[in-house]
């Protein structure tokens, strides 16, 4: 298995700058979600991997190797697409085997390597089945196995869970990351789903317009965003966004906004002190962080932060926790809270709500910055 390094690259179609200077590194053994919306560039990224579309501009390399100017067939690269592309007519092992038929290889040897396929993928009971005849979790192990075979230098998942249902699609996710940790696969993974990626992925490249927006573990980007994208992308529910300037009360640096406000702990007090007055912030915090609480303020002074008046306007119960959207008494700014369930609150109920200031990202209004992020 190689590793996978991306030098500056473009991609232009046209006027169209798909992916732009793109600058990343899937380390041998990694596997490697390219996550982002519908246009973000990582299908672009992926199919200049495989060979199929030409880089406008820079190198990939495997390992130290440019290959560039290779066809998709001298890359020793296997794909897994979403419409498992399989041989309906032939049984699983068959389908398995097929590109090694068409490589030539011996047969006792090609029957030796599917073995160990299909026995890495526990499918020897699907072995003599038809495709055609099983289920979309079981064809796409099938495909996955056709991918193995012929032991390539990297694979490439392409949406490959997009047409299983939920417990197919939760099984599956966990029997890839099994089987990439098992042989030690070097693969990249295309998704707009971020929980498939967060699943599944060692490290995540959040794209968007062309543009790596940062890359990190699943906990990197989740607890430290780089910029405002990444916060609003990852997370579910997604992190509350609001508008705030900082200001100086009493000697104290705070964080205000419509109808709220949170002091600052000394170490963002002192990054932000050249800031206070005009400067726009955007303040993110995850809903799991709010603090909400009885409107008589019962177990405020055990929270750092202040109380702000809210009121219920909905209330979402997920089993263990409760999604609540919160509405400020004061400009009626809208908030989403997840706290354990079950609550007992209703819409209509009067609570309180403190946004705890250790919580808080505080990202540039006008970059996008998070002026906070731990490095």
């Amino acid at each position: 298995m190689a590793a996978v390094v991306f030098d500056g690259v473009w991609k232009r179609y046209g006027p169209v700058e798909a992916v732009r200077d793109l600058q990343l590194a899937c380390p041998q053994g990694e596997m490697l979600a390219l996550l982002g919306p519908s246009g973000c560039g990582k299908s672009s990224t992926l199919k200049m991997v495989a060979g199929v579309e030409e880089l406008s501009e820079g190198e990939i390399f495997f390992d130290d190797r440019p290959v560039s100017q290779l066809g998709p067939g001298a890359r020793n690269i296997a794909m897994v697409f979403e419409d498992y592309a399989l041989y309906p007519h032939l049984s699983a092992r068959d389908n398995i085997a097929f590109p090694l038929r068409v490589r030539g290889t011996a047969k006792a040897a090609a029957a030796r390597r599917v073995d160990e396929v299909v026995a890495l993928l526990g499918l020897e009971e699907l072995g003599q089945q038809r495709v055609r005849d099983l289920s979309g979790g079981a064809q796409q192990r099938i495909s996955i196995g056709r991918a193995l075979v012929r032991n390539p230098e990297l694979i490439l998942f392409d949406e490959p869970l997009s047409h299983l249902d939920g417990d197919q699609k939760v099984r599956l996710r966990a029997e890839i990351k099994r089987l990439q940790r098992t042989a030690d696969l070097t693969s990249i993974l295309v998704t707009h789903d971020q929980s498939e990626a967060i699943a599944m992925a060692d490290r995540v490249a959040v794209m968007n317009d062309g543009v790596l927006q940062q890359v990190g573990t699943p906990a990197e980007l989740y607890d430290s965003p780089a910029n405002l994208f990444v916060a609003n992308f990852i997370g579910e529910p997604p992190m509350n966004l609001l508008r705030a300037r900082v200001e100086q009360r009493d000697g104290s640096s705070i964080v205000a906004g419509e109808g709220w406000l949170s002091e600052l702990d000394r170490q963002s007090a002192v990054a932000l002190g050249a800031l206070a007055g005009a400067h726009a912030l955007e303040v993110g915090i995850r809903p799991e962080h709010l603090v909400v609480l009885p409107r008589d303020g019962t177990g405020a002074r055990r929270i750092e932060g202040r109380p702000v008046p809210a009121e219920v306007r909905y209330l979402e119960p997920r089993g263990d926790s409760d999604v609540l959207t919160l509405a400020l008494a004061e400009g009626g700014l809208r908030l989403t809270a997840e706290v354990e369930g079950p609550t007992g609150w209703r819409s209509g109920d009067a609570v309180s709500v403190i946004l705890p200031a250790r919580s808080l990202h505080l990202f540039d209004a006008e970059s996008g910055r998070n002026l906070r992020r731990r490095s």
